[in-house]
């Protein structure tokens, strides 16, 4: 099946990585300085920041295909793999929210690149093609492998870098961001890349989610609540 992508979106969602990936660094300074009895609040807040903007990233990205047929998502499996980005994120920031020990860091790293795996492929699911889609094994377990690199080194960048409004310092977590980016859009678009569309394929015409706007709509309000969520990190 012909295939290509929207180079404007792909560029978008990069940018939405960006912003969730220094929201997640942001976020992880509030929680680390928190009084214990406040650390949950701020964990709640940065899981539903860090991983809405992770999930909008993912949803841009499959946006941004063009297959030649409309492309439409089942609203359940949609809001389900939502809420596995938010739950893995607030595993990451509860490991995280006194510091890093190796062997919390190993599973969590894993249990994230799980919830990560299972979001991205269970988001393909979601637009229930028929015939279903099939996967190329290398590039399938090499964005499973991105996803646990990623992980792991999300988690080490979000504990090491501290909060502060020197230049230097918001520099340093800008950079940071990009690279958490570059990790998290690819391992999309490898997994993007590791999909068999069978000619002839069609997404499932029970779909809820079909309307372009509609899909547009909720990748926007996926990166405003991220961005609401910065700012209100940063009055803090």
């Amino acid at each position: 099946m012909e295939q290509h992508y929207d180079l404007v979106m792909v560029a978008y969602s990069f940018v939405i990585a960006t912003l969730a990936g220094y929201c997640g660094i942001e976020m992880t300074a509030r929680i680390r300085a928190a009084a214990p009895e406040e650390k949950g609040r701020w964990i709640i807040a940065g899981a539903f920041a860090f991983g809405t903007g992770v999930w909008s990233m993912h949803f841009m990205g499959m946006a941004a295909l063009t297959l030649g047929v409309p492309v439409s998502f089942d609203l359940w499996i949609t809001a389900a793999s939502w809420l596995v980005a938010v739950v893995v994120s607030a595993i990451g920031f509860y490991v995280i929210r006194d510091g890093v020990r190796l062997l919390s860091w190993l599973v969590a790293s894993v249990l994230m690149a799980a919830g990560v795996c299972l979001m991205h492929y269970g988001g393909m699911y979601a637009m229930r093609m028929l015939p279903g889609i099939e996967y190329r094994p290398v590039l399938f377990w090499t964005s499973a492998a991105i996803a646990l690199g990623a992980s792991g080194a999300a988690l080490l960048i979000m504990t090491w870098l501290r909060a502060s409004h020197r230049w230097t310092h918001v520099a340093m977590r800008l950079g940071a961001a990009l690279v958490m980016a570059v990790a998290v859009t690819g391992m999309h678009y490898t997994g993007m890349a590791a999909a068999i569309f069978a000619p002839g394929a069609y997404c499932s015409p029970s779909n809820e989610l079909s309307d372009a706007w509609t899909i547009l709509g909720l990748v926007m309000a996926g990166t405003a609540a991220v961005s609401l969520s910065q700012w209100w990190a940063l009055l803090k």
